[in-house]
């Protein structure tokens, strides 16, 4: 029996569709002590955020596909049933 986390799949085929293009700016809320005169601005790709948690997930499912080529993948029907609940109850 195979399941489905259909919320993960669509937020996967979401990302995949629109990829994230917005950024954000911060501005320096300190004093300037030179005489500069101009005030420092970042910006933080949202996507540069996301290869962080992207690289880690990647490794996670690389791991537990090599579990299920050698067979070795065990799920625990508790952790099945629970998962079944919380998404039940929304």
């Amino acid at each position: 029996m195979k399941i489905e986390d259909r919320l993960s799949n669509y937020m996967a085929l979401l990302k995949e569709a629109y990829p994230p293009t917005s950024t954000q700016t911060v501005k320096n809320s300190r004093p300037q002590t030179s005489g500069a005169g101009s005030s420092v601005t970042v910006q933080v790709s949202v996507t540069a955020a996301q290869l962080a948690e992207d690289e880690t997930r990647r490794k996670r499912l690389e791991t537990i596909r090599q579990q299920l080529a050698d067979g070795s993948y065990n799920i625990s029907g508790k952790d099945v049933a629970d998962k079944m609940l919380k998404v039940l109850k929304g």
